[in-house]
């Protein structure tokens, strides 16, 4: 592939991330009852993939760990587009 097609796709790989970081948070200090729309189309870009990966990590002693995954999963491949 293309050298800077591999940066376009690290740097979506990156905002992703931003994304999911930001979506932890708010879910620290708002309700889902209370999303607004932004945060609810926010939900609906990283739901999908949290969810399939709690289908193999389930949350351990109430402490959901997808993001973290997620985040490892992400730089994994991002690492890999790059060197």
């Amino acid at each position: 592939m293309s050298g800077t097609l591999l940066q376009v796709l690290a740097a979506m790989l990156r905002l992703y991330s931003l994304m999911l970081v930001f979506y932890a948070l708010l879910s620290w200090v708002m309700h889902e009852e209370h999303y607004p729309p932004a945060v609810r189309w926010l939900q609906s870009m990283v739901e999908p993939v949290l969810t399939r990966i709690r289908r193999v990590i389930p949350p351990i002693a109430g402490i959901d760990l997808s993001v973290i995954a997620a985040l490892l999963i992400i730089e994994m491949i991002r690492s890999l587009l790059l060197y």
